[in-house]
């Protein structure tokens, strides 16, 4: 899967982990599906609440409400424009799941609810104004693999 992150959303990620310093932040990410396992990502979502030094705590009432700005916006055309998954910040941490991601994620694709096909992991970390960041692809099936992740640099 090729998941690439354009120079307006890097700039806004960067921002961001600059404002949140070794806190963890996170967010939702929205985009659109240009060709099959081919998605940019149009909208990274930013939570309000912050982390501590180690963890990150997804707030459920804004992502729901950032969910539906996003298909309000794209017009619920959810076959081109959908939730693509989730990111957080590791910034005293490797740009690599941990076993609270992974399980994390396991149970979001897992959930009877759960309406994709699949969902991305995103970790970032910004060291020194440099930005390191990698993503997972999950399935309901047990799947996972890490993505090719592309980000236009700021």
């Amino acid at each position: 899967m090729r998941l690439r992150l354009a120079v307006d959303q890097t700039a806004r990620l960067v921002a961001a982990l600059e404002k949140a310093g070794k806190r963890e932040i996170g967010g939702q990410l929205f985009g659109e599906q240009l060709a099959p396992s081919d998605f940019d990502v149009t909208e990274l979502t930013i939570q309000a609440r912050r982390g501590s030094f180690a963890r990150f705590m997804v707030d459920l009432l804004q992502a729901a409400r950032d969910a539906m700005h996003f298909f309000n916006r794209t017009e619920h055309r959810y076959t081109r424009y959908n939730y693509i998954g989730e990111w957080h910040s590791h910034p005293s941490f490797a740009v690599h799941p941990s076993g609270t991601d992974i399980a994390t994620m396991r149970a979001l694709v897992g959930d009877a609810r759960f309406a994709g096909s699949f969902a991305v992991l995103m970790i970032v970390r910004l060291d020194g104004g440099t930005l390191s960041a990698a993503s997972w692809v999950f399935d309901p099936q047990g799947n996972e693999f890490e993505a090719n992740l592309e980000m236009d640099v700021v």
